[in-house]
């Protein structure tokens, strides 16, 4: 018998044995994200604003459980995560960090999160808390605009340089805005008995703005999709202020779905998310400003139903949120 053809054929069978093993967890997984409640916030100008409150999902208590699981499920089905592979690596300015890194130690796969040195410390903590290993991008690490790219730069670099590095690369993964398509946008759909006109979101990736939307005009083409960014310079982590940042490939492949774009300060975001405490909603500050921005919807139109999220708790920005409570600087 030849060795090299029995050699082969127990690789493949080991990856075989070992894809099965990873997609029976990852099942697993899937069946505790998602079907999160949609909740009524408030009424404005006679529009109805609804949030859907993405920290019950188990695994990072964010919005990112859901692509987090869809891009290694697709990865694991092409064969892109196997026994033989070592190391699993993203870029990330938080909540998709978490998620991997829960993801990763349930799964069995060594994980690498890379940071962008803005991120705070609570998210590094949470990060590493995970078993997950943890590289701070400096600022100045790539030529880029602004130092939350840097770490999308290191990821690239470290995948090039190491053939068992993993990296599906959230900012331009289909699978990314596919969770949303298949998951949330649905729930909205059916939460709002078919009657949301309009969706408000903040933008990072921009794989849930576009995955909701998508789903949603497939359902009604005249359903309004808003865009939100942050001010430049801002502290809301997560997301995405173009003109200081790099465009997510997401983005710019689909900005045809989303009709208009606003920006919220970071005074404004702070404000709102106090206020939402004040309310028992214990949620980041990505979650003030897409609330502030669906009130700013609301009141340029009557009788709408608007839907945001609240895509994650205050753990990752509970200190600068504090902060701007007590009056402090940022």
């Amino acid at each position: 018998m030849n060795v090299f053809v029995q050699a082969e054929s127990s690789l493949l069978v080991s990856e075989e044995i070992f894809s099965k093993f990873y997609l029976e967890k990852i099942q697993h997984l899937k069946q505790k994200i998602g079907k999160t409640p949609l909740v009524h916030i408030d009424t404005v100008n006679g529009s109805s604003i609804y949030a859907k409150l993405e920290y019950y999902n188990p695994l990072s208590h964010s919005v990112k459980d859901r692509p987090a699981i869809s891009m290694l499920e697709a990865a694991i089905k092409q064969g892109l995560i196997t026994a033989e592979k070592s190391t699993f690596v993203e870029a990330s300015s938080g909540n998709l960090g978490i998620a991997y890194g829960q993801a990763g130690k349930f799964l069995g796969l060594k994980t690498l999160i890379v940071i962008p040195s803005v991120v705070g410390k609570e998210t590094f903590n949470r990060i590493s808390a995970t078993g997950t290993a943890v590289e701070i991008t400096p600022d100045g690490y790539c030529p880029l605009r602004n130092e939350r790219d840097g770490a999308i730069a290191k990821v690239k670099d470290l995948f090039l340089d190491d053939p068992n590095m993993i990296w599906l690369d959230q900012y331009t993964n289909e699978n990314n805005f596919r969770a949303h398509i298949e998951g949330t946008g649905p729930e909205i759909w059916s939460q709002t008995e078919k009657e949301v006109t309009t969706i408000v979101l903040g933008v990072g990736t921009g794989g849930t703005i576009v995955g909701i939307t998508r789903y949603l005009k497939s359902e009604n083409p005249k359903i309004e999709s808003v865009g939100v960014q942050p001010q430049e310079n801002h502290h809301i982590q997560g997301l995405r202020n173009f003109s200081e940042s790099l465009e997510p490939e997401i983005v710019r492949r689909n900005r045809d779905v989303i009709d208009n774009w606003i920006k919220v300060s970071d005074a404004d975001a702070f404000e709102a998310t106090t206020y939402l405490w004040n309310k028992g909603y214990l949620v980041g500050t990505s979650s003030g400003l897409n609330y502030f921005a669906a009130r700013k919807v609301a009141k340029e139109n009557k009788g709408s139903t608007l839907v945001t999220l609240f895509p994650d708790t205050c753990l990752n920005s509970f200190k600068i949120t504090q902060d701007h409570i007590l009056g402090k600087s940022f």
